[in-house]
């Protein structure tokens, strides 16, 4: 019986020119936001009858996102897990991670996360080259980001996560490659690895207008993306999903369980939830959300259809696809009666695989993912 959890710390030392997850860089309400979180886990500590475990058969997981985590009071991040683990009875298996920026991260707070409980790590590093990183208007250097797996190594974490992005204009094949290699060498257990892309009201929309494509060709990125998904292959890092290779055992628990379909609480402001068949949200507003912090905004009631179409969906993004016996277990329909045109126009297009055990995406499949996510909604 599995409880997922998902705690928004929404402070940055500074905006990224391509971020659109809803972050702030006014730290004067740090204190206060931190003393609305506490309250609103008190909240649910005092409903919890309400919202029943759900067995997913997954392990339970607390993840701590942003904005970056690392960048506020590492006093604060413990105490809130602390009370987490008190209010929610998480068993003693959980995967518990933190995302943290290199700018931000010091041994000694790696150390305190380690101490109070946090299992696992993320490191926003994007690039090793600095060329790179300046384009993206990262505050940390090449040095700086493998001086923050050093100090994340030495204070205990062995389940060290590291973000890679590709696409980003200036950067060739070589760059992403020989950044892969140094981070197999840092010791990274997982690593994410995401296509730039152009979101609405970023800095980057303005710099770049809305299609990157005049900077960078489709082609080359997809070039990119292959090529580095091949080599952490090759290096033992499974593609697991579109965006993610592993050392085997080191997936993430907690991503998995979005992928899934599984029910999660969504706490702090800029959090999204999933609980009781319900999508909300908690609003993009450290205000608002200081001065009522139990509020929610439901945004999607999840019928039994929308259920189906959302897993399927998902499901497609893992490299292991649909199972045709895990989704007749989940839904009590076959899921070839259910999405038969959708499997055969997809197959015909060669961006599916079909066998004996279920459907995923074929190689092809992962440059038009999108086309086939569409058809499965």
């Amino acid at each position: 019986m599995a409880r997922h959890i998902y705690i928004h710390i929404p402070f940055c030392e500074r905006k990224c020119a391509y971020c659109s997850f809803y972050s702030i860089a006014d730290r004067s309400l740090e204190k206060d936001y931190f003393d609305a979180l506490r309250k609103e886990i008190g909240f649910i500590g005092k409903t919890i009858a309400l919202y029943p475990d759900r067995n997913d058969d997954l392990k339970d997981t607390i993840y701590f996102g942003g904005g970056t985590p690392s960048c506020v009071s590492s006093d604060e991040i413990t105490d809130v897990l602390r009370l987490v683990l008190e209010t929610f009875s998480i068993g003693a298996d959980a995967e518990i991670t933190i995302e943290a920026n290199p700018n931000s991260l010091t041994y000694d707070k790696a150390r305190s996360y380690r101490e109070a409980g946090f299992n696992r790590i993320s490191i926003g590093v994007q690039s090793l080259t600095d060329e790179v990183l300046k384009t993206l208007g990262r505050l940390h250097d090449r040095e700086g980001a493998l001086a923050a797996i050093k100090a994340a190594r030495e204070a205990g974490f062995s389940n060290i996560s590291a973000d890679l992005m590709t696409g980003v204009p200036g950067q060739t094949t070589d760059d992403i490659l020989r950044d892969a290699k140094e981070l197999i060498d840092s010791g990274v257990t997982h690593i994410s690895m995401y296509s730039l892309s152009i979101e609405e009201g970023t800095l980057f929309e303005k710099r770049y207008g809305k299609d990157i494509e005049e900077y960078i060709s489709q082609e080359e990125d997809r070039e990119m993306y292959h090529s580095l998904r091949s080599f952490l292959k090759e290096n033992g890092y499974i593609p697991y999903e579109i965006s993610n290779c592993a050392l085997k055992g080191f997936e993430s628990v907690h991503n998995g369980s979005y992928w899934r379909g599984c029910e999660y609480f969504g706490l702090g402001s800029g959090a999204r939830g999933y609980m009781n068949g319900k999508r909300y949200s908690k609003g993009d507003d450290v205000k608002a959300y200081i001065s009522e912090p139990a509020f929610i905004e439901i945004e999607e009631v999840m019928d039994a259809d929308s259920k189906i179409h959302e897993y399927a969906m998902l499901m497609l993004r893992t490299s292991d696809g649909i199972d045709a016996g895990e989704f007749k277990r989940q839904f009590g329909k076959d899921l070839k009666e259910v999405f038969s045109q959708e499997i055969e126009k997809d197959k015909k297009a060669g961006l599916l695989e079909e066998d004996t055990k279920g459907i995923r995406l074929t190689e092809k499949g992962l440059d038009f993912a999108n086309i086939v996510f569409e058809d499965f909604l």
